[in-house]
């Protein structure tokens, strides 16, 4: 079969080994000029680091045996990694269950019962069984009031604004399902799996093209696909994997109006990447619990990495969710940085202009899928209107969140729905 996939991300290389494996004629085509999607990397002293906080759990086994296949598995090392949040003006200790159990920001009689119902969600197999219930009337129901106002409403609404309350249960059972205390992460950083993705793939005939941005997607009366770029290009294909967002395909494809794929809902998201001649925090993740601040977390992924790994530089994530025309998703790069650093300096009061050396900025239309209680009928299949594409996008890990590893066996999916593994 000659096969398009329309992504470079994890789910599109993944499906496009997959295909080249079994003897397949595979071309990708990428929109931008880089590999990874939105786990894509920038040089930082001399090393990729991506440009969005990444990294793995012991529990993502498809990213795992990936990793291992591609003879990359002793680059792979965990770590005992760090949590604080912050709230009332201080940092708060939360990396171990004793620390969330005795929290000051609630209380002991309220740790109890905020740890014996995160107990249950570790245990509860089928998150689905949440799906019709929104997060915060479970939460204020079994995590407790003082809890849920404490630390997960503030997490809840600093990701999703005004569509806190919407959010179904059985997201945020992913998120704490599936999670483990010991992060992952490769030397050198996780382009080195997609680059090596990219060279298998080379290597058994296939192509990676970048620069091509889907413009059209359209079938003839003999099935064959025709995909054409925005810089004038056209291919032809027997069959075509999309991994792109489902608005994009959408439009690409003259999708009608009535379609499930027109009716999930994204945030954006963007990042700053800080260069830092030191420590700004003194854990590796901080979510921000105060409601008047203009950012979600921060992530100072030096505190899991040693800072020699990138010439002695300090890396700290400053990452959001927000809607597209919200003022922190719009506003020129140079100038949201410097009405950031005020916030930051209230994190830590010594924090200055002057420790950063070099910062980097980035920013993704669609990087968050906006799961409510009727998410879960809105999910289009896999299979589309054209019987030439096979769909396969973040918005259809259910009831799993975004990740690198769900991604990759959202890959090994499309390959075979697509016929190619």
């Amino acid at each position: 079969m000659n096969l398009g996939v329309i992504g470079a991300g994890a789910t599109g290389l993944t499906a496009a080994y997959d295909a080249v494996k079994r003897g397949h004629a595979v071309t990708v085509l990428e929109a931008a000029d880089e590999l990874g999607g939105l786990a894509a990397s920038i040089p930082v002293g001399g090393v990729p680091l991506e440009r969005y906080y990444h990294h793995i759990f012991r529990s993502d086994r498809s990213m795992i045996e990936l990793i291992e296949e591609l003879g990359l598995g002793g680059s792979l090392r965990f770590h005992r990694t760090t949590t604080g949040v912050f709230r009332d003006g201080r940092i708060h200790p939360f990396s171990t269950p004793l620390e969330m159990l005795t929290s000051p920001l609630y209380g002991l009689p309220a740790g109890v019962r905020f740890g014996l119902s995160s107990a249950w969600l570790k245990l509860v197999r089928d998150g689905e069984r949440f799906t019709d219930r929104t997060a915060l009337s479970w939460l204020r129901k079994w995590a407790g009031r003082r809890a849920t106002e404490a630390v997960w409403e503030p997490l809840l609404r600093g990701k999703f604004g005004d569509r806190a309350d919407q959010v179904s249960m059985a997201w945020l059972w992913a998120r704490v399902h599936c999670r483990t205390f010991e992060l992952g992460y490769m030397d050198g950083g996780f382009e080195r799996v997609y680059a090596t993705l990219a060279d298998r793939i080379a290597e058994r005939g296939g192509k990676v093209e970048f620069g091509k941005r889907m413009e059209t997607i359209r079938q003839d009366g003999g099935g064959q696909v025709t995909v054409r770029t925005a810089d004038g290009a056209s291919y032809a294909f027997d069959h075509l994997i999309v991994t792109t967002a489902q608005p994009a395909f959408a439009k690409a494809a003259d999708v009608p109006a009535d379609d499930a794929v027109w009716r999930n809902q994204y945030l954006g998201a963007t990042c700053f990447v800080l260069e830092l001649d030191r420590s700004a925090i003194p854990y590796y993740w901080l979510n921000i619990n105060e409601p008047d601040f203009p950012f979600l977390a921060v992530v100072e992924h030096t505190q899991m990495i040693d800072p020699a790994q990138y010439g002695g530089r300090h890396i700290l994530y400053v990452g959001n969710y927000v809607e597209r025309d919200d003022r922190r998703f719009t506003t020129e790069p140079a100038e949201l940085l410097e009405r950031f650093l005020p916030w930051l300096q209230r994190v830590n009061p010594e924090f200055d202009r002057s420790w950063i050396k070099d910062w980097h900025f980035s920013r993704a239309p669609f990087a968050q899928p906006v799961v409510t209680p009727e998410y879960k009928a809105l999910i289009p299949g896999h299979e589309t209107h054209l019987s030439g594409v096979t769909l396969a996008t973040m918005a259809q890990i259910y009831p799993q969140d975004r990740g690198q590893s769900y991604s990759v066996e959202l890959g090994h999916k499309a390959a075979r729905i697509a016929g190619v593994a």
